[in-house]
């Protein structure tokens, strides 16, 4: 029976398959890989639209040459405008604080001057103690409108220190 078997086992051991059929199996599964790349899509890359465009015609180049110069135009005025906003904001901010910085003098000056009593003195503080908040929260304050009410909520905060030391 191992005789056998192995015999066998020889036979199909030296079993191939003919010329024909060979090349009808390969060109079948060429076909089937080629098939099957078209199926699948290419991708599209930035590289790809440059070489099409200056691989075609001069007008193509020039067209996406102008097209690429605007965007870079745009955006730097985009970015300049947004500094200018940025700057007339220090403008702003600065002249306020100018402004409290002058009712801050008068108000040291008057007090140097001038007995306050307690109860005054003690609703002063308070309201400078709300007029330092109010500008603290001006100063984190992301959006500029908000943050310049901020700012002159605290100025009026000052102006009322002052008509309260004037009265005496």
């Amino acid at each position: 029976m191992d005789k056998e078997l192995i015999k066998i086992l020889s036979e199909l051991k030296s079993i191939a398959p003919d010329a024909d059929y060979s090349a009808k199996s390969r060109n079948l599964l060429l076909a089937e890989i080629n098939s099957g790349k078209r199926m699948i899509p290419k991708r599209f890359s930035l590289a790809d639209v440059l070489v099409a465009a200056y691989s075609r015609k001069p007008i193509y180049a020039i067209a996406a040459t102008a097209f690429a110069l605007f965007l870079i135009i745009s955006g730097s005025a985009l970015f300049t405008i947004d500094q200018i906003n940025k700057h007339d904001f220090v403008v702003k901010a600065g002249e306020v604080n100018e402004s409290i910085q002058i009712k801050l003098d008068e108000i040291k000056y008057l007090l140097g001057n001038k007995e306050v009593d307690y109860n005054k003195g003690v609703t002063i503080q308070a309201m400078l103690i709300q007029a330092n908040e109010q500008l603290k929260q001006a100063s984190d304050e992301s959006d500029t409108d908000k943050s310049l009410e901020k700012i002159k909520a605290a100025q009026d905060t000052l102006y009322k220190i002052d008509l309260l030391l004037q009265n005496k």
